[in-house]
């Protein structure tokens, strides 16, 4: 879209930095699966680790084959700048086969108590996160939002309103079954801020000042933020008859 549609001395509007794909203050190693392109977030998050801490870290990078591999010279060379605190697995699907859980286990060894940080395509995700032996913490980032549950009903109205606040301008709709905050506020005729709808970028962020909402997917809003009521609008289902999101909070 930049290419076709911005120009130089275009100005072009930007959010600002969010999310919660970032590292934290403890002295537990740092494990990493990436998958592909998912290194991208994981290298710099290695580079911060290994800079301002004594934490040991460890990346397990999947790719198709040897010429797909990302940040390869890069990170031998953080490798060697590092001796015996960063480890650089490289797995290619073309040689191993994609990556399976007994490897997941393997890898993670001993550090079952590490931060574990995960990105990549969905189905990599979802299998390293199920085969991650814990207690340790683990942190992700998706490129793409959650689908809908596949047996999930069609949106049929449910009983139960959503009231929608937005510039000083209030509306209500009737509740539609799985239907996202998001979408109750375009279908009452709003025009709400969103940017990603995938739960990662916050655009869409509103407070809940009536009744609960479950968010599909949330790698944006901390725990603080969600307690005090805040919600991603794009990923939000109501989860009790009638709730009330005002976007001016």
């Amino acid at each position: 879209w930049l290419h076709d549609n911005v120009a130089e001395g275009d100005a072009v509007e930007i959010t600002r930095p969010a999310g919660v794909f970032c590292l934290r203050e403890t002295d537990a190693p740092l494990l990493a699966f990436a998958g592909g392109s998912g290194i991208t977030p994981i290298i710099s998050l290695a580079k911060s680790a290994l800079a301002t801490t004594d934490r040991d870290v460890r990346l397990r990078c999947a790719d198709r084959d040897r010429s797909a591999a990302i940040f390869d010279t890069a990170l031998a060379e953080l490798a060697g700048k590092y001796p015996g605190r960063l480890t650089v697995v490289r797995h290619l699907d073309a040689e191993l086969g994609f990556v399976d859980a007994a490897r997941v286990r393997e890898f993670v060894g001993a550090d079952g108590g590490a931060d574990v940080y995960l990105c990549g395509p969905e189905p990599f995700m979802d299998l390293v996160e199920a085969a991650l032996p814990g207690p340790g913490r683990v942190f992700t980032e998706r490129f793409g939002g959650a689908a809908e549950p596949a047996d999930a009903a069609p949106k049929r109205e449910v009983e139960g309103t959503v009231t929608i606040v937005l510039g000083h301008k209030k509306a209500q709709v009737s509740r539609h079954e799985n239907e996202t905050l998001l979408q109750s506020a375009r279908r009452a005729g709003l025009a709400p801020p969103f940017s990603c709808e995938a739960g990662n970028c916050a655009t869409c962020i509103a407070k809940l000042t009536e009744g609960t909402a479950t968010m599909r997917v949330n790698d944006a809003l901390t725990e603080e933020e969600v307690a005090e009521g805040y919600v991603l609008t794009c990923q939000g289902v109501p989860s009790s008859d009638s709730v009330t999101v005002n976007y001016d909070e």
